[in-house]
């Protein structure tokens, strides 16, 4: 159950939402940092800013989702990501808090090049 929930809301930053001000604001933690794709480490106010200044989002297909259930309502989410094109394979890790009101923020999130090819799963 916990799985499918944090599927749903991370695929959410790869579609339409991801341009969504409130959006991020909601599902992003305060403190929240990510180590890009390209090896770049940004913070909350960096990822939303770089977001909403998309042109043009990438539509992104994710794959092999795992999860991890940590003590203190952490969990860490393992998948695969790349573009429609077939392009930007990558592994993805994020780390969620999930708050015993049921409410779940993106704490930490990596992204780091990968090869091969990925099944899709929305």
């Amino acid at each position: 159950m916990l799985l499918e929930k944090l599927r749903l809301l991370e695929c959410s930053l790869h579609g339409d939402r991801r341009n969504d001000p409130e959006w991020l604001e909601l599902i992003l933690h305060p403190e929240f940092r990510e180590i890009t794709r390209s090896g770049v480490t940004v913070d909350r106010s960096e990822t939303i800013a770089s977001l909403l200044s998309e042109k043009a989002a990438p539509y992104i297909l994710s794959s092999d989702f795992r999860l991890t259930e940590m003590d203190c309502g952490y969990a860490l989410l393992h998948y695969r990501t790349f573009y429609a094109d077939g392009s930007h394979h990558a592994l993805r890790s994020s780390c969620w808090i999930c708050s015993d009101e049921g409410q779940s923020t993106l704490f930490f999130h990596q992204g780091t090049p990968a090869a091969g090819n990925a099944g899709v799963q929305g």
